[in-house]
């Protein structure tokens, strides 16, 4: 077997063939040797590795080939406390019953070989560009192609790494007569390889995008990868205490920060919600993101989450749990389990809670596509039982999820009327926020201003209070953790939050719903167990794909 000389001009990757045959020059298909000649071709083709990108939008590992978002849960996050999944998903008979293996995991698969093809994407443009001419692209546009294809690289190792614990670190594009054993580098390795590569490619990105790159590698990318990566090299999951790892991890946010380039959206009434829909420049608090298009590449969460008022058979499979609720505070700044929080009432479970709560969540009583959302299960009468009453396959739990969704007039063709263009964001600057005010917190004895400051500055954009001043550490630490669930709801923060925290007990608790009755007289809210939770604390990291151990051994533990 050899590799093929030549790059599909449709899709701009490599391909390889078995056979002499494979090896004539079709033509539909465009020399490698002529790609690196010409500049639109070049640039194409580094548009095309962004495109190759996992995020939680596309995961496609319900078998299909389509996007079918794992099952319909769609999102990490549905291995965890925030949300209950459908019961054939992958994620709901596996990943929460803590009977993943290395062979039965389709959306582990996809994280391993998904990444691997990007990161070899990458080494092509790497070991391209510097031979390019120079009639073809400028010095600054060759420094500026590789820096961003070195984004990506490190980006894909640190997602391998910070799921599976190692992952070789592949740094030349391997064809098929190559040695392909690469024993894995360690995390603490992978991370000291994305600090140096930023260290030394950060300063060739340029700290804002024209309109026409949008959606490209700046600098303050490149440095909040890095402020993520030393978060996570910093935390229990990785680190016995070593506070020099947290002030490290403190400065790398501080870093960007201190661009003074990003801000926290708070355009519109709902500024939480308008931001996750906000594609344009003006949008100055997404630091990088998945870009979509509509009608050449949207994405289907729509059909697969949104909970439709009318349709009784609609695909919801992704169920917000009322322990995601409870995690909500009510607009004076205190929790709802709190003794002296006199603004929660049980049997009115949905009023004066954070605003966010109402950008996120679907919850009885709500609006959505001009219907009323009815939850309620009548005890007389059940033909007023609402379409929506919890059940798998619409609210298992109670509630719907709303953010990221967009508020579409209601329609029959669920897949072309709900497709969505919206953006994934990877990074956002309220996670380099968030990230200096945990890692400022653990680097010292007690919560100073600049830890209020920037944890403040996240709660004030969505009208919540400043926190109680002399918190202590320990105090401190459980808002922030609160801070980032509310927030980052929905972004794949929380799956890796709770590992990279030992936040095992979290995961082993069993998940919530809530349940409303009406006797025709009064509506009564209850809240009783949906299903039961194991973690053992041996999966901590997912487990490398078995067929990728077969093919080299030293991936094995």
């Amino acid at each position: 077997m050899k590799i093929s000389k030549y790059i599909l001009l449709t899709l701009l990757v490599l391909t390889s063939a078995c056979s002499d045959l494979l090896d004539v020059q079709p033509t539909t298909f465009i020399s490698d040797e002529a790609l690196w000649k010409d500049k639109n071709l070049i640039k194409q083709f580094v548009a095309n590795t962004y495109g190759s990108m996992l995020c939680g939008f596309n995961r496609c590992t319900a078998g299909y080939g389509q996007d079918w978002s794992m099952s319909w849960a769609g999102n990490l996050d549905a291995g965890t406390d925030d949300f209950a999944s459908v019961a054939d998903s992958p994620i709901y008979t596996q990943l929460n019953k803590d009977a993943i293996t290395s062979q039965s995991c389709p959306f582990v698969q996809e994280i391993w070989l998904q990444s691997y093809k990007v990161i070899r994407k990458c080494n092509i443009i790497i070991e391209s560009i510097p031979a390019v001419s120079e009639n073809v692209l400028s010095s600054e546009e060759k420094n500026r192609l590789e820096s961003e294809a070195r984004f990506l690289r490190a980006f894909c190792h640190f997602e391998l790494a910070r799921t599976f614990g190692k992952a070789p670190l592949i740094l030349k594009a391997q064809s098929l007569e190559d040695e392909l054993k690469v024993a894995p580098s360690s995390f603490n390795e992978i991370v000291d390889y994305i600090k140096e590569e930023c260290k030394l490619y950060a300063n060739y990105l340029p700290e804002k995008c024209a309109e026409v790159d949008n959606g490209h590698v700046t600098k303050g990318a490149f440095l909040a990868l890095n402020s993520r990566a030393l978060l996570y090299l910093a935390s229990p999951l990785y680190n016995q205490d070593d506070k020099k790892k947290w002030e490290e991890a403190a400065n790398a946010a501080l870093a960007v920060m201190n661009l003074n380039v990003y801000e926290l959206y708070k355009k519109g009434d709902t500024p939480y919600r308008t931001m996750q829909f906000d594609k344009s420049l003006d949008n100055k608090e997404v630091i990088f993101e998945r870009r979509f298009t509509f009608p050449e590449a949207p994405h289907n969460i729509h059909m697969m989450w949104s909970l439709d008022g009318q349709d009784a058979g609609s695909w919801n499979g992704l169920y917000p749990t009322q322990n995601l609720v409870d995690a909500y505070e009510t607009t004076n700044g205190m929790a709802i389990d709190d003794p002296q929080n006199d603004m929660y009432d049980a049997q009115n479970p949905y009023a004066n809670r954070d605003a966010r709560f109402y950008q996120s969540i679907i919850y009885n009583g709500s609006t959505w596509e001009t219907q009323l959302i009815s939850m309620v299960t009548n005890t007389v009468d059940p033909s007023k039982n609402g379409l929506c009453k919890p059940r798998i396959g619409k609210a298992r739990c109670g509630y719907g999820p709303k953010k990221f969704i967009e508020e579409l007039v209601p329609s029959t063709n669920l897949y072309g009327g709900y497709a969505q263009s919206n953006n994934w964001p990877y990074f956002r600057y309220a996670e380099i926020l968030l990230n200096y005010a945990e890692a400022k917190n653990e680097a010292l004895a007690t919560p100073d201003a600049s830890v209020y400051k920037a944890i403040n500055a996240v709660r004030n954009r969505s009208g919540q209070p400043n926190l109680p001043d002399h918190l202590s550490k320990e105090e401190m630490r459980k808002r922030i953790k609160n801070e980032r669930r509310v927030e980052l709801l929905l972004e794949e923060h929380r799956f890796y939050d709770l590992r990279r925290w030992k936040d095992g007990d979290v995961l082993a608790q069993p998940i919530m719903g809530m349940n409303i009755y009406d006797d025709n007289v009064t509506l009564r809210y209850e809240i009783s167990k949906v299903e039961d939770r194991v973690f053992t604390g041996e999966h901590y990291f997912l487990p490398i794909p078995l067929d990728e151990i077969q093919k080299n051994p030293l991936l094995k533990d």
